[in-house]
């Protein structure tokens, strides 16, 4: 099983991959690596260095939550504010195989000023499955496009994610148990939001942290 991450901030985000088997049972490696900032206190695209045949193509920079941190009285979903999709583009160009499979999770560390965590906060979005072609970013117009038949990846409709917890798969593709898309697949995320509990922030603090995504090649 290979294994890509990408880190990206909270304010980031970041991706690796990599491959080792033993015994006959695959496990993931890192291979690729990408940072996406996402945080409150402080939104592009950039190609994360992977070179392998299965790689994140392009990934988030930063997710900028604004400047305010002004104590929240009542539970607050602070809004990413470049207010635009965002996303992690997936390229499989592995030989055919008839089996192959990759998984793309996140996951969000702390979210803190210092030693202060923001107890409580989640990582939100909803998710759609897309393709995409050329070679500009994904925000540049007709990069992203309509998914075809062949695009046998899946995604769930919303995600959010916990500080600290296990990470989550938010695409994968494992080609109707036959063999993954052979090609561009995006993940495209919208109505990004880091939803902040009552009174959990303090006055006069800045907090930050890191969502890192991870590419698995499943063989």
């Amino acid at each position: 099983m290979n294994k890509k991450r990408l880190v990206a901030g909270l304010l980031t985000s970041a991706t690796v991959v990599g491959l080792f088997a033993a015994g006959g049972t695959a496990f993931a490696a890192e291979v690729d690596t990408h940072d996406t900032t996402l945080g409150i206190g402080f939104s592009d695209h950039s190609t994360p260095p992977g070179t392998g045949d299965l790689t994140m193509k392009w990934a988030p920079i930063k997710f900028n939550f604004g400047t305010s941190n002004q104590v929240n009285t009542v539970a607050n979903a602070f809004s990413e504010e470049s207010g635009v999709k965002k996303y992690v583009v997936v390229s499989d160009a592995r030989a055919e195989s008839g089996a192959d499979k990759w998984d793309l999770t996140a996951k969000i560390s702390n979210i803190a000023s210092g030693p202060t965590q923001l107890v409580g906060a989640t990582l939100s979005f909803d998710t759609a499955k897309q393709a995409y072609q050329g070679v500009d970013a994904p925000e540049a117009p007709g990069s992203i496009i309509a998914p075809t038949l062949a695009h046998t990846a899946v995604v769930s409709a919303n995600q959010t994610l916990a500080q600290g917890a296990t990470a989550t798969v938010v695409m994968s593709d494992d080609g109707s148990s036959t063999s993954s898309y052979k090609g561009m697949t995006a993940l495209e995320m919208d109505n990004i939001e880091l939803n902040v509990p009552a009174n959990a922030a303090e006055a006069g603090k800045q907090y930050t942290g890191t969502l890192t995504w991870s590419l698995d090649d499943t063989i």
